[in-house]
């Protein structure tokens, strides 16, 4: 479903698609009526003791959000402060919740943790992870134990039942304007009126922007009281079972891509810049499955192409459970290179919240 659903949005004008477009466009209409109830009508109910700090979006797919989290976790911690971070483990099969140390939770399944979790605890070992199907829920728990400082709510944007106390928004800069219409007919999951709720904005992928300073101009309209970051994605190293490389490793190889995240076109890009040649990219599905069937046939593929090795991302890596694939696999590691600087945003938070360092 998901794949018709990109081709429909991504269709061209003169389309046979455009039959199908014109009905996501009805149910557009019915969505952007429950967002404005939702926002208007539903308050606050939990409030924490510890700040709350939301990294969320307007868009559906990949912008930034995850990463933001893993690098604003990681400043924290650095600072001796005790991290918690609150999931709803997207597209895990277990319904259990749970509270556990990044370093427990590295070791448990993905069905229980959900992808980006696991992943988010590879790098973030000595965070808390509190995972509920009820973000509130899990927020509240974690708030309960007295063992976190602060809480870190990924993608909590939408999420109002837990109040807030700084909202950071994490914008796709390389998102083409003809799909910033009301999902499902695009990929708004709220109108850009919405970013007046924000307390900042970091505009993410800003070297695939298509006029940057107009995208500027535009989100300060909308979020002129906001503080405003750029970001960039640069990816410094890939990461194998047993090595790890910098990116210049790539240089003289012929690369064999796959991945399920929500902005493949963005990692292509980013991968066909960094390698001699890019055998092939194949695009799965946001937050994709992965059975011996479809991991095969990926190893078919790469033996049939002769590349020389494979590449995907740190929360498919999470899922491939030491599968054979014949030659050599590495994930892409991102940086975030923010803006006027990661030092000022960490400030900004300390200050905000009034929190000591607890290092030297």
């Amino acid at each position: 479903m998901e794949q018709i659903w990109k081709k429909i949005i991504r269709r061209r004008r003169l389309s046979l698609w455009a039959i199908p477009a014109l009905l996501l466009w009805i149910v557009s209409l019915f969505y952007r009526i429950a967002i404005r109830i939702r926002n208007n009508y539903i308050t606050p109910e939990i409030k924490c003791s510890v700040p709350v700090i939301s990294i969320g979006n307007i868009t559906v797919g990949g912008t930034g959000k995850t990463p933001m989290v893993a690098m604003l976790a990681d400043l924290l911690l650095t600072e001796g402060l005790r991290v918690g971070i609150v999931s709803k483990g997207y597209k895990r099969k277990s319904e259990e919740s749970f509270i556990e140390e990044g370093y427990r939770v590295q070791e448990m399944p993905t069905d229980v943790t959900g992808d980006e979790v696991k992943h988010l605890a590879t790098l973030l070992p000595e965070a808390v992870f509190s995972i509920h199907s009820e973000k509130a829920s899990a927020a509240q728990k974690l708030d309960e134990q007295k063992c976190v400082d602060l809480i870190i709510i990924d993608d909590g944007f939408q999420h109002q039942k837990l109040h807030r106390d700084l909202e950071i928004i994490t914008y796709d800069a390389a998102i083409k304007k003809r799909y910033l219409k009301p999902f499902p007919y695009g990929l708004l999951r709220e109108s850009h009126h919405s970013l007046k709720r924000a307390d900042i904005v970091i505009l993410t992928r800003i070297k695939f922007a298509y006029d940057l300073f107009a995208l500027q101009k535009t989100i300060k309209k909308y979020a002129p009281n906001a503080i405003h970051y750029n970001a960039r994605f640069d990816a410094t190293r890939i990461i194998g079972k047993d090595q790890i490389w910098p990116v210049k490793y790539l240089e003289d190889k012929s690369v064999f891509l796959f991945a399920g995240i929500g902005n493949f076109k963005m990692l292509k890009k980013q991968v066909f810049a960094l390698c001699t040649d890019l055998d092939y990219a194949m695009e799965l599905s946001d937050h994709q499955e992965y059975d011996k069937e479809l991991l095969e046939e990926i190893k078919q593929k790469a033996e049939k192409l002769g590349s020389d090795l494979i590449l995907t991302t740190g929360k498919d890596w999470v899922k491939l459970e030491n599968f054979d694939f014949g030659r050599e696999i590495y994930y892409l590691d991102q940086n975030i290179d923010l803006d006027p600087g990661e030092e000022k945003l960490l400030k900004y938070i300390l200050d905000k919240f009034n929190l000591k360092r607890q290092v030297q």
